[in-house]
């Protein structure tokens, strides 16, 4: 019956009929997002928690630049999307990290960032083409002598160091992350 009526209403007017559709598919997406959800439900780790906190961080103690460097980092490249709850996977943040090295995100370019030679998922893949943890592990020692506050240039800037500092936090948390669920796998074996 209230098919019918939506069919009287739309026939009638065409934007009424727009407006029902969009509602139907609107409703639609949120029962199938649900339903994902609980056929694969995620487990938020605190450091998942803590990401998604400061993402969504807003106030402004003078610090604005840093505020927005931390709010691009995470949204653009370390959280995992539609929801920016989690982190992305150790593998995915290994692979695109060279994308938000500087020049990027607002902040100025540097020559230490141009020697970077870019990780593939290639150079991570093991003979399944999953990534192997062996060569995980080799790749974020890479990153973490690349961003070690010892091996950077004394002529950084703030935002810069910011940038290698977050940037330090972040791959070291998602590999913790990779390490825990490693061995909750393990055991379960």
């Amino acid at each position: 019956q209230q098919q019918q009526q939506r069919q009287q209403l739309s026939g009638e007017n065409p934007l009424v009929a727009a407006l029902l559709q969009q509602r139907q598919q609107s409703s639609a997406n949120e029962l199938l997002q649900q339903q994902q959800q609980q056929q694969h439900p995620h487990h938020h780790s605190a450091a998942d928690e803590k990401y998604a906190a400061m993402a969504n961080q807003t106030g402004d103690d003078g610090q604005a630049v840093i505020t927005r460097i931390k709010h691009d980092i995470l949204i653009q490249w370390a959280l995992q999307p539609p929801q920016l709850q989690m982190l992305r996977p150790i593998d995915a943040l290994i692979t695109t990290i060279h994308k938000v090295f500087p020049p990027a995100l607002g902040v100025s370019g540097h020559d230490y960032f141009t020697k970077w030679k870019p990780i593939s998922a290639a150079d991570i893949a093991g003979a399944s083409g999953l990534p192997e943890e062996e060569k995980l592990k080799k790749s974020v020692r890479k990153i973490r002598f690349f961003l070690h506050p010892d091996k950077l240039p004394h002529d950084l800037n703030e935002e810069q160091k910011f940038m290698t500092k977050m940037l330090w936090d972040v791959t070291s948390d998602a590999w913790e992350e990779f390490q825990k669920h490693k061995a909750d796998l393990d055991w379960v074996k």
